[in-house]
C-alpha cells in the first residue's frame, strides 16, 4: 500500500495545485462561496485519489499474479498472457525471452543429468558382472592359488568393487528422489558383515580389528547404511597406523538413540582440517592424505542427511591418537 501511495504522489500534488488555484480564484471573485467550494473540492479530491489508488492496487495485483504464474511455469501460454496484459511492452518481451531461454537451458541440463545418471548406473551394473565373475573364480580356485596371492587378489578385487559402488552412489545422490527404503534391521549384524567383507583389506594392511557390538536394531535403509559403513571402514583402514594398525567399532544405546563409533589409531585429522572433512573433494593437509579422492566422507554425510542419521567426528577413541566417526540413529 505504501508503494501505491508513493506512485500516486504526483497525482496528489497535481490535485492540490489545481485545488489551490481554484480556491484562490473563487476567493478573489466570490468570497462568500469560498468555504462551500473548499468542502466540495476536498471531498472530490479524496474520492478521486481513493478511486485511483484502488484501481492501481487492483492493477498491481493482476501484474503480480501474472508475473508469479509466469515465473512458476515459464511457458509460451503464460508468456503470451503476460505480453497481452502489458500491451506487448518491449521490456516484458525481453523478460519473457530471457526467462524462456533460461528455462530451456535448465530443462536441457536436467535431461542431460538424467541421461548421465542412467548411463553411470548402467555402466556400474555392467562392471559388476566381471567383478562377480572374478570373485567366483577366486573362490572356486582358492586351493590352487598360494595364500599370499589369494589375499592380494581378493584385496584388489574388493577395492575395485568399492570404487564402482562409490561411483554408483554418487550418481544416485544427484537424483531428486533417491531410492530409499526404510526397514528395521540389526545394526550389529550389518557391521559384522562389512568387517567380514573387509577381511582381505585388514590382512593386507596387517590391521587388527576389535568389535564391541551390543545387539541393536534401527529403522533405516540397510543397503545405504552398509555403503556408509564400508566408506567409513575404508577410511579407517587407509589412515590407521602403518606399523601397528588397529580399528575398533562399538555400538551403544542411550537417550532413545543408537550410536555406532568407528575408530582407528592413526595420526588423526589436523585441527584446522576438521571443519572441512565432510566437504566434497577435501583431502586434508597431511602428506598421507594427498592421494585421497575426498569423496568417501562426503557421501557418508550426504546420505546420512537423507536418512536422518547424524554423522560427526568423535574424540572418544580408545587409542592415544587416532580418528573416530560416530553415526547416531534416532529411534
Amino acid at each position: 500500500m505504501r508503494f501505491l501511495i508513493k506512485r500516486a504522489a504526483h497525482w496528489l500534488l497535481l490535485f492540490l495545485l489545481t485545488d489551490a488555484a481554484a480556491l484562490f480564484a473563487v476567493w478573489i471573485l466570490r468570497p462568500e462561496a469560498f468555504w462551500y467550494l473548499t468542502l466540495f473540492l476536498f471531498l472530490f479530491t479524496v474520492i478521486s485519489l481513493a478511486a485511483g489508488i484502488y484501481a492501481e492496487y487492483r492493477s498491481s495485483r493482476k501484474d503480480a499474479a501474472l508475473l508469479s504464474r509466469f515465473f512458476e511455469t515459464p511457458d509460451e501460454q503464460n508468456c503470451a498472457e503476460l505480453l497481452a496484459h502489458f500491451n506487448g511492452s518491449k521490456t516484458a518481451a525481453a523478460l519473457c525471452h530471457q526467462v524462456l531461454s533460461l528455462q530451456a537451458l535448465a530443462n536441457e541440463k536436467t535431461v542431460g543429468l538424467a541421461e548421465y545418471r542412467s548411463y553411470i548406473e548402467g555402466w556400474v551394473h555392467e562392471a559388476k558382472t566381471p567383478l562377480a565373475l572374478s570373485t567366483m573364480l577366486l573362490e572356486n580356485h582358492k586351493d590352487e592359488i598360494p595364500p599370499y596371492l589369494y589375499t592380494r587378489l581378493s584385496y584388489v578385487q574388493h577395492q575395485l568393487s568399492q570404487d564402482v559402488e562409490r561411483i554408483l552412489y554418487y550418481a544416485r545422490l544427484q537424483a531428486d528422489h533417491p531410492d530409499i527404503r526404510f526397514q528395521r534391521f540389526s545394526l550389529d549384524e550389518c557391521v559384522r558383515e562389512i568387517f567380514s567383507e573387509y577381511e582381505p583389506f585388514l590382512k593386507e594392511k596387517h590391521i587388527s580389528a576389535a568389535l564391541s557390538l551390543n545387539p541393536a536394531e534401527v529403522d533405516s535403509d540397510p543397503k545405504i547404511v552398509s555403503f556408509m559403513l564400508s566408506q567409513l571402514l575404508s577410511n579407517a583402514v587407509k589412515y590407521a597406523d602403518p606399523k601397528d594398525g588397529k580399528i575398533s567399532a562399538g555400538i551403544r544405546e542411550a537417550d532413545g538413540s543408537v550410536s555406532l563409533l568407528l575408530c582407528n589409531n592413526g595420526a588423526g585429522a589436523a585441527l584446522e582440517d576438521e571443519p572441512f572433512l565432510f566437504d566434497k573433494g577435501f583431502t586434508g593437509s597431511r602428506p598421507n592424505q594427498q592421494n585421497a579422492t575426498g569423496m568417501g566422507l562426503y557421501l557418508v554425510r550426504k546420505y546420512g542427511q537423507k536418512l536422518c542419521v547424524t554423522v560427526r567426528l568423535s574424540r572418544e577413541i580408545p587409542y592415544e591418537s587416532g580418528f573416530g566417526i560416530e553415526m547416531i540413529f534416532r529411534q
